[in-house]
């Protein structure tokens, strides 16, 4: 289940947030107290957001806290972003696939993006076969994307294209 984020939700945010085997793939993290926060307080102001640009979303297995997040946010271009993030025990159960496939959909069907990108790093093979199994097709690599805890990282490129 998706749904919006609740302040509420900071024990469990916290909990896959702060996971240092998480942050390895990512470029934030391992979120501080603040830092979650912080994120949770962006998430329920953007909710209220005309037009809203930022749906960040809780993966929730039903009647259960949060296991993880996905984002789509939409650029100044109207060009998706998308991104996901699940907890490392929950990691291989399909919610990453799921969650991404069903923003994607929201992106594309509803909110007729364009395009929608998505990055991974080049190690997390995980991460990239999530993306392929969606639909999303490998552009390439963008070398030195992101500024990572002070390291120039790559990024591997996918996107869809709406014709």
């Amino acid at each position: 289940m998706l749904r919006e984020y609740t302040l509420e939700d900071f024990a469990a945010v916290h909990s896959f947030a702060s996971d240092p085997e998480i942050a390895e793939y990512v470029d934030w993290g391992p979120n501080t107290e603040d830092d979650t926060r912080s994120f949770l307080e962006a998430c329920v102001i953007s909710q209220e957001a005309v037009p809203r640009t930022d749906f960040t979303l809780t993966i929730t297995p039903t009647d259960e806290a949060p296991v993880g997040s996905v984002g789509l946010t939409v650029d100044e271009h109207h060009h998706g972003h998308l991104g996901y993030v699940v907890g490392t025990r929950y990691w291989g159960k399909g919610y990453a696939t799921e969650a991404a496939a069903s923003l994607l959909s929201y992106g594309q069907e509803v909110l007729k993006l364009p395009r929608i990108e998505a990055t991974c790093r080049p190690t997390n093979l995980a991460s990239a076969r999530v993306l392929e199994k969606i639909g999303m097709t490998l552009e390439g690599l963008r070398p030195h994307d992101r500024l990572i805890r002070g390291t120039w990282e790559d990024s591997l490129v996918f996107a869809t294209v709406s014709q």
